[in-house]
């Protein structure tokens, strides 16, 4: 982690003046210096079918006694029902602190100790999985604990009350920032009358019982589509025999569930979404205000992605040397931080800003936003994009550091229909973009009267946001 910190300052520092000469903006001490992209190979991670519906990806690394395995299984939140919102949650967060029908959630717990085990479960917009690590000396008895836990759970009425009251927990905390308030608000605006778009409520979780929750495991195993990650020093041990045994004692999907490109997330049209190309402010007794512009974009494997990409790391995703921050915090001292980011997954994605200012000048950084937005569609040269390509391209290194990244990297792009070749090709991807491809995917994708706007500051900032777009106020949970 030290040396990932270091080379990471390292290639920021480097790149800053690059991208700072390219923009005419301010001069750097290591104004002209320049650094190479890095040569490197990804590693070549090993995948077999255990079943028409289980895909294993291996990666072996001796380096330590440890081993890793994550199941993930295809289907998360953007299937389940909005009236049956947050059972698969808790489902998940049961599934590792219930216990079985033969430990008790505590035996669970002391069994998982004593071995120095780690056994945790995570949902997704697309997944859930559960995961296990272990020393290799222990991990084939800390197999059998997992093997147990998802062909016997045991979910019992006093640790659901201890996942419920977890999850009100969380729900009563989720407006104590700006930051909280304004991406939830975000995905309710973008994705309408979705899943995605519902943020859960307190009733949502009251209704949970320990049958929907047993229902929920049924049904989504019923379905399931395997991507099994294996990594570590695991040769030898028997580990694919095991995961074997545990298929079979798991139901046989009669129609295995892929994200692509039956269940994939369908964006709300445009008549059905009254917020588009409109500011929604999000009024509260804040000291600050955040901003966010965001805009529907493309999937992750459309052939746009790559410029896109590239024209966010110009815009705001190359951190200090990036536009946004360069205008709006360096030069104009308007705001704590401005970035973006390009998020895409299997059948969508969009593009946002962000910003977090003093709500006095919260109009003007807004209206500055916009414009360094537009100026990615006639404002991007050749020179932008040479910094902005080696950076992109040595940050690739770090995927290669952890194989257990490695591994989930490559069931993202399984899963979001990407070629088995995906990595190797990325760096030619990249280098073959132009200045006039990311200009030309701005253009097509990012249009002024489509923009989600999420503004969340107090009550005064209205008339001046009525000077920029129509406002549809809202008060702050």
């Amino acid at each position: 982690m030290k040396y990932r910190s270091i080379l990471i300052l390292l290639i920021v520092l480097i790149s800053a003046p690059l991208l700072s000469r390219s923009a005419g903006r301010t001069n750097s001490l290591l104004e002209g210096l320049k650094i190479p992209a890095l040569d490197f190979t990804p590693p070549t991670v090993d995948m077999r079918d255990l079943t028409d519906y289980a895909t294993l990806y291996r990666l072996p690394d001796n380096t330590l006694p440890v081993i890793s395995l994550r199941i993930v299984i295809e289907g998360g939140t953007d299937l389940e029902p909005i009236d049956n919102a947050g059972n698969l949650s808790a489902m998940a967060a049961m599934l590792g602190t219930s216990g079985t029908s033969k430990l008790s959630p505590t035996e669970l717990a002391n069994s998982l100790a004593l071995l120095g085990a780690s056994l945790s479960t995570n949902v997704s917009d697309q997944t859930w999985e559960i995961s296990l690590d272990a020393m290799r000396p222990d991990f084939m008895q800390a197999l059998d604990l997992l093997i147990q836990v998802l062909t016997d759970t045991n979910f019992d009425e006093s640790t659901l009350g201890t996942v419920k009251n977890q999850m009100i927990s969380s729900i009563r905390s989720r407006s104590d920032s700006p930051d909280n308030i304004g991406f939830l608000k975000l995905g309710e605006i973008m994705y309408p009358n979705t899943r995605r778009g519902y943020v859960i409520q307190e009733s949502d979780v009251n209704r949970i019982s320990t049958q929907s929750v047993k229902q929920t495991l049924q049904n989504r195993l019923s379905k399931a589509r395997y991507h099994i990650a294996l990594d570590g020093n695991f040769e030898g041990l028997g580990v694919e025999r095991k995961l074997v045994e545990l298929l079979r004692l798991l139901p046989v999907p009669k129609e295995p569930l892929s994200v692509l490109p039956d269940h994939a997330f369908k964006i709300p049209s445009e008549k059905d979404n009254p917020y588009r190309g409109k500011i929604v402010h999000v009024t509260g007794d804040f000291s600050q205000s955040l901003l966010i512009v965001a805009s529907p974009t493309l999937a992750h494997n459309a052939d746009e992605y790559y410029a896109l990409q590239l024209g966010n790391h110009i815009l705001g995703g190359g951190s200090f040397t990036s536009r946004l921050m360069q205008e709006i915090r360096v030069k104009r001292g308007l705001a704590y931080y401005a970035y973006s980011y390009n998020r895409s997954k299997a059948a969508d994605g969009y593009l946002a800003a962000v910003s977090a200012t003093r709500s006095d000048r919260a109009g003007e950084t807004l209206e500055l936003m916009l414009q360094m937005i537009e100026g990615m569609k006639t404002n991007v040269t050749e020179s932008d994009l040479e910094p902005a390509r080696t950076a992109i391209l040595n940050s690739l290194v770090f995927l290669y550091t952890d194989p257990t990244e490695i591994l989930s990297d490559q069931i993202r792009f399984r899963i979001d229909g990407l070629p088995p070749e995906y990595l190797t090709q990325f760096p030619n991807r990249i280098k073959g973009v132009s200045a006039e491809q990311i200009k030309s995917a701005f253009k097509k994708y990012v249009n002024r009267d489509d923009l989600f706007i999420v503004v969340v500051g107090p009550e005064s900032l209205a008339k001046g946001l009525r000077n920029i777009a129509p406002v549809i106020t809202m008060k702050a949970p």
